[in-house]
């Protein structure tokens, strides 16, 4: 399949998607208020919930990042709507180096990713990378049986960096994300050749993450000059790999 990266409101081109035929839904909706107005924007509600439960796969996941506390509560507001559709698989914070904003209170430090699956009989998950590089402390597990010589991966991601200086982000987008987290999700739930499907693509974490492990992607962004800025960087990024 080719990859598809193009502009427009991700609510009403999700209906054009095929039933069953994303592998995995890798999302970032708006939740951090910044300049940009359709952050003032609620965009999870229950239509486009049933949109993305019938493009998914019945293997498939669906991960969503989100926030709690007084910067924003999405993960409140949206949580009980995915709740209705799929099934609530865990969530997974994200212990990032600094904080935000200067206020009375405890020193925000987080971001949420809420992980979510169709059919839970049925969703993929590959073992073999759920592993860090860390070796394991313990040789045998509770009840004496051998355990694997590098420690799992946990639900709090403390060895994920954020992009601490504007200049190196490449892009106007306020908020991007980290490849690094999204390749460590694509590889446990996908194998090279599968579609993932990001509706908020915004400066093209997902798609440069799916480019590097050689997967096929479907991106929707609605701002008209993030969706340039990603579309250049796309492309000199798939020449990068190609050199």
């Amino acid at each position: 399949m080719k990859n598809i990266f193009v502009k427009g409101d991700s609510r009403q081109l999700i209906k054009k998607l095929d039933d069953n035929s994303i592998d995995l839904i890798h999302m970032d909706p708006p939740y951090v208020t910044t300049k940009f107005h359709w952050d003032h924007t609620e965009m999870i509600d229950t239509e486009f919930v049933n949109e993305l439960f019938r493009v998914l796969k019945p293997t498939g996941s669906l991960y969503c990042w989100c926030g709690i506390g007084e910067k924003g509560n999405s993960l409140m507001r949206w949580h009980p709507q995915f709740s209705k559709k799929f099934f609530f698989k865990d969530l997974i914070t994200w212990k990032k180096r600094r904080g935000i904003g200067m206020r009375k209170g405890w020193l925000y430090t987080r971001e949420e990713i809420m992980w979510f699956v169709k059919d839970n009989k049925q969703f993929i998950w590959d073992k073999a990378h759920q592993y860090t590089d860390e070796p394991n402390s313990f040789k045998k597990g509770f009840k004496g049986t051998k355990v694997h010589p590098f420690k799992r991966i946990t639900n709090v991601w403390t060895d994920v960096p954020e992009i601490l200086n504007r200049r190196d982000k490449k892009t106007s987008h306020a908020t991007p994300k980290p490849i690094k987290a999204i390749e460590r999700i694509i590889k446990c739930h996908t194998k090279k050749g599968d579609l993932i499907f990001d509706p908020f693509a915004g400066s093209g974490s997902t798609l440069h993450a799916a480019e590097n492990l050689q997967r096929n992607y479907i991106g929707i962004e609605l701002d008209g000059n993030i969706f340039e800025e990603t579309k250049k960087t796309l492309k000199e990024h798939i020449n990068e790999l190609d050199d």
